[in-house]
């Protein structure tokens, strides 16, 4: 397997970013712009994995639309595909992709007349006109299932009635949904229990994807991790789509924002000694800043707890136990009792990595999170480098024009990437 091996800076960190757009905007607005009848009205597409595979399917609508590993594309392409009157389609995936739960979802589509059936393929999904009405979801764990039918959902007869009962995790990319509607021209309302999308018809409208702050969540990481580093993150906004930029509040007190015309500098500020403990952070809202809090928090001696992380245990991977294993390898004994995960205060040095390889876990945000990591040790080596495609290709390109040393080996031939 590939490795990759980073190592700090020699001096202090001075960059400009050019960030990827958001893989979550873009996919929520390639199905709005399919079901508009223009997929071209969407600017500056997200160049990750997901996106790219999401936007050829909507473009060549083969009979078998293979997912790979995304999510989102699997679960927005199932209803999707139920809205396509006289059309069938197999909606499939990676096996991992496929073992990740879904049965919420499809369980809806059928009550809402979908034709679905599991099959050897994949998902076989027959197209047809949907009736709509009323559904309920009941402390979802992935908060996908109602925006793949939100999106939907104004091609149905009535329109749609959500109501979300219980926990509700991950509720900004509910937000996020109900935003990329309205902006092509769909009536929702969205309440604190109650989403309601009318029937009617999207608009093909021009449509400009955000840069993406789950991707600026690292370069949070490094200027926390730097001594003195500035860091341009440029085309980045405060405007509310993203649920991600609480990562700028929940990092305030070691890294300064400020926000420019041309996006949002990062700059570290002096670490606190005295300040050992954080505040509970309550990620219910924004689970995918769990992986890059967490080593920041570790590496900055920090004792920190963790509440909302209900549904990481059906990501990529297990977000929660990778990060509970790659801390014992640096000599953390984290805890997690099915509700709260706990680091405690490290007021000691953590072990050196030079003779080891950190596993990503197969998952894009977990290689991310660990990179910054360089900056404590001098040097961090990592497997499976490739796997940042999923949402940020151009992540090793952007830690060497930050100054980091990036030197890739595949197969045992190691290289230095240019």
């Amino acid at each position: 397997m590939p490795r990759i091996t980073i190592r700090r800076p020699e001096g202090p960190i001075r960059a400009t970013v050019h960030l990827p757009r958001s893989k979550s905007v873009s996919n929520r607005a390639l199905i709005a712009a399919s079901l508009a009848g223009d997929l071209s009205c969407i600017e500056h597409l997200s160049d990750a994995d997901d996106t790219r595979i999401l936007h050829q399917l909507l473009r060549d609508r083969p009979r078998l639309m293979d997912c790979g590993l995304g999510g989102t594309t699997f679960r927005f392409l199932l209803a999707w595909a139920s809205v396509q009157p006289g059309k069938e389609h197999v909606v499939t995936g990676s096996a991992k992709l496929l073992e990740r739960p879904h049965d919420d979802l499809v369980d809806a589509l059928r009550k809402l007349g979908a034709a679905i059936e599991r099959t050897d393929e994949g998902y076989c999904v027959k197209g047809g006109h949907l009736i709509g009405g009323a559904i309920i979801f009941d402390s979802p764990i992935s908060s996908q299932y109602l925006s793949a039918l939100m999106l939907v959902a104004p091609t149905m007869e009535q329109g749609l009635r959500i109501e979300w009962r219980g926990t509700q995790l991950s509720r900004p990319y509910v937000e996020m949904t109900a935003k990329t509607m309205r902006h092509f021209g769909v009536d929702i309302e969205v309440g604190e229990t109650l989403i309601d999308v009318k029937p009617g018809s999207y608009s093909a409208m021009p449509f400009e994807v955000p840069a993406d702050w789950s991707a600026a969540a690292f370069w949070y990481e490094i200027v926390a991790l730097a001594d003195d580093a500035e860091v341009e993150l440029m085309g980045l906004k405060r405007d509310g789509w993203q649920g991600d930029q609480k990562v700028a509040r929940m990092l305030v007190n070691r890294v300064a924002t400020a926000e420019r015309v041309e996006g949002v500098r990062l700059r570290s500020l002096p670490l606190d000694a005295a300040a050992r403990v954080a505040p509970l952070i309550d990620l219910s809202a924004t689970p995918d800043l769990f992986q890059p809090l967490a080593l920041t928090m570790t590496a900055m001696g920090r004792q920190a707890t963790f509440s909302g992380l209900d549904n990481l245990i059906g990501k990529e991977t297990d977000r929660i136990t990778a990060v509970k294993d790659t801390l014992e390898r640096l000599g953390v004994a984290a805890a997690w009792d099915g509700r709260m995960f706990t680091i405690p205060s490290v007021p000691h040095m953590l072990m050196p990595t030079s003779d080891r390889v950190f596993p990503t876990y197969g998952d894009h945000r977990m290689a991310m999170a660990l990179a910054p990591l360089a900056l404590v040790f001098g040097s961090i080596t990592l497997d499976d480098p490739d796997v940042v495609s999923k949402s940020y290709p151009g992540f090793w390109e952007d830690l060497q024009e930050a100054g980091f040393e990036v030197e890739r080996s595949d197969a045992g031939a190691p290289r230095t990437s240019a």
